[in-house]
């Protein structure tokens, strides 16, 4: 958390209202939080205008005159405020009339000038079965760790692989280079669904709200969640908490509609 969904939304509230803005200044809020690029390096940034807003994965990508980029991540609990006081402030941006903010109470967010190796997206037009299989092929890891692994497919985190997951019919821990040709077919289209549906319901608010969108907002994806944050699916099933982990993870999982 947050995962693609979650900065797709902050995106589409973030770009249009921070285009052609001017920037004044780009401040650490908290010493040790922003290492590459360091502090010093920022202040090029002021006086550039912000070209574009964008995402890849779970990052924001915010484009600077001059060919210049800023990405941000918000790590395990961070999020984006704009124009608003919060909490945990760790990074700001501010324009001649907005104020980006990061706060994060966990300090795993980061900024960085370069994107790191990112798989395909679900979202991907060149996304289908054929390219899953092959991320797959071979592979005794559990499905859940690979569909996890930001470089082999981007933007899904521990949400929203247990609901593509429990949408495909397939156990979290099966591995990757067992599933059937049917099994991957299920899995590629369930990836995309369940991010699409998420985007479109503003993102997952859980019960501690670590998430809002930037304007203060909760998301309605986390309400309509079959599995995730549920003891019965929307199957009517009880669901099993597996003690291991994947992906560093609890796998959770409907013993009976998963095989």
């Amino acid at each position: 958390m947050p995962e693609l969904p979650e900065i797709e939304v902050s995106k589409r509230v973030l770009a249009p209202r921070l285009r052609g803005e001017v920037v004044v200044s780009c401040r650490v809020l908290t010493p040790g939080f922003c290492r590459n690029p360091a502090p010093s390096e920022l202040e090029p940034l002021e006086g550039r205008v912000i070209r574009r807003i964008s995402r890849r994965g779970k990052y924001l990508v915010i484009e600077l005159e001059g060919r210049k980029r800023l990405i941000l991540h918000l790590g395990m609990s961070g999020r984006f405020l704009l124009d608003r006081q919060g909490p945990h402030a760790r990074f700001e941006i501010r324009t001649l009339r907005r104020r980006l903010v990061i706060c994060d109470p966990r300090r795993f967010g980061r900024v960085l000038w370069r994107l790191p190796v990112l798989g395909a997206e679900p979202l991907d037009a060149h996304f289908s079965p054929a390219s899953l299989a092959r991320i797959l092929k071979g592979r005794a890891a559990p499905v859940k760790a690979l569909i996890m692994d930001q470089r082999l497919v981007a933007g899904l985190g521990n949400i929203y692989a247990t609901e593509s997951l429990f949408e495909a019919g397939i156990r979290p821990g099966k591995a990757g280079g067992r599933l059937s040709a049917r099994e991957i077919e299920r899995l590629a289209r369930a990836c995309a669904a369940v991010l699409r549906r998420a985007i479109r319901l503003g993102g997952s608010t859980l019960e501690d709200e670590a998430y809002l969108d930037p304007l203060g907002r909760r998301g309605r994806a986390g309400g309509a969640a079959a599995l995730y944050g549920r003891k019965v699916g929307r199957c009517g099933h009880l669901l099993r908490l597996t003690r291991r982990l994947i992906a560093g993870r609890r796998a959770i999982y409907c013993p009976v509609c998963q095989k």
